[in-house]
């Protein structure tokens, strides 16, 4: 058979070349169809996810529609493509695209998908796992094209068209391989580094949070300290004894808030320990008008609380009570298991909370520090029924972590 190249494909015996507007119309669609199949390319994870809601015949019918697409872009710059329809129509054509399409869809995209999830075959190295990937996509693509090929140029004028598809299904496989290789590897960059900005973003959030601690921790009621070194200046003079028994027990005081350990938490039967000291503090000012008792679980003791959860609430007590009624005052600390957390309950005779509550600054700094370190699982609860209490419930059991 006799043909003249021309404008890129053979002109056989009966075909008429197309005219400018074939070309304008051509032109127009193959546009149209490169937008569309970037459209899709570019909303594959997120398209189509409310009507289909089967992930897998979800992207297939985003990939048969980008195959379709871009393929029937490029399919124009071949001259099979005109061979195709001077031979079997228009329709002929287009129905030949979507049997290609599908095969494409079915079979090369399956099974590259099947190579890139399967657990065994992931644990390749990145390299690895996409060159393997790549050839199956080649080899797929030349599995469903060929047979094509040959079925539809079938006489030996058109023999060449079949060396093409050879030539375009390796190149368009092993195109479309690498290009899934490169994205991949720009996602795996770009998690990397998100990685990276959110462990330093933890890091700093991390310091944050130790500096607010650590300066939680390191502030006491500066009244409370005016009068503890006030009565031992006044000790010192009548009662040398209860003088060094309290600069002791300050000190123990000032030794906990300092935190050399530099944790943020503590055990429950330090946190108690600092407390009693405190209260000891406080007994030895006004002796006869403070008492004070414990209960706290033994089993309880090496779980861990915030650092001067408990010390604040038993200062309010102290400040609302004894200090500002001069009446005899009992307090009591109690520490028990609570379902699946901790229950810390401080109960004092002294007036009751009144309706709308101003927490000063001790009892502020306890919020805080439950804010930090147990964020939307505790609760605190100031009670004057059946008796006068503050119940802080921590709905988290934690034994021997040392560091926030």
């Amino acid at each position: 058979m006799r043909g003249a190249l021309k404008y890129g494909f053979a002109i056989l015996p009966g075909m008429k070349e197309p005219g400018l507007l074939f070309y304008l119309i051509l032109i127009a669609a193959c546009l149209l169809l490169v937008m569309a199949g970037a459209f899709f390319l570019a909303r594959f994870n997120n398209l189509f996810k409310g009507s289909v809601r089967n992930e897998l015949l979800r992207k297939n019918i985003l990939v048969w529609l980008i195959i379709f697409c871009l393929s029937g872009a490029l399919s124009p710059m071949g001259g099979g493509f005109y061979y195709i329809v001077y031979k079997f129509g228009w329709w002929g054509m287009i129905i030949g695209h979507f049997i290609s399409t599908t095969a494409n869809t079915l079979f090369t995209y399956n099974a590259a998908r099947f190579v890139a999830e399967h657990k065994r075959i992931k644990q390749l190295s990145f390299f690895r796992h996409k060159l393997l990937i790549v050839v199956v996509v080649t080899v797929m693509a030349l599995l469903v094209n060929v047979p094509f090929a040959y079925w539809i140029y079938d006489t030996k004028e058109m023999a060449e068209y079949i060396k093409y598809s050879y030539v375009s299904s390796i190149y368009f496989g092993a195109t479309t391989g690498l290009i899934y290789t490169l994205l991949s590897y720009l996602d795996l960059e770009r998690k990397r580094k998100f990685d990276e900005k959110e462990l330093e973003l933890s890091r700093l959030r991390e310091l944050k949070t130790k500096a607010e601690l650590d300066a939680l921790h390191s502030k006491i009621n500066p009244h409370f300290l005016y009068n503890a070194l006030n009565s031992i200046a006044d000790l010192s003079v009548t009662d040398g004894k209860k003088a060094r028994k309290m600069t002791v027990a300050l000190a123990d005081l000032f030794r906990y808030s300092i935190n050399y350990s530099d944790h943020n938490y503590s055990t429950v039967k330090e946190e108690a320990e600092m407390a009693e000291v405190y209260l000891q503090i406080e007994k030895i000012r006004f002796e006869d008008k403070l008492n004070y008792s414990l209960n706290i679980d033994k089993e309880l003791n090496h779980y861990l609380v915030p650092r001067f959860v408990l010390q604040p609430v038993v200062e309010n007590a102290v400040k609302h009570g004894l200090k500002a009624t001069g009446k005899m005052t009992e307090i009591l600390i109690d520490v028990k298991k609570n379902g699946t957390g901790l229950l810390l309950v401080v109960a004092d005779n002294g007036p009751l909370f009144p309706a709308e509550l101003s927490p000063g600054y001790g009892v502020k700094s306890m919020f805080d520090k439950l804010d930090l370190l147990f964020p939307g699982q505790y609760e605190v609860h100031f009670a004057n029924e059946p008796r006068k209490e503050v119940r802080i419930s921590i709905n988290k059991l934690m034994k021997d972590e040392q560091t926030v």
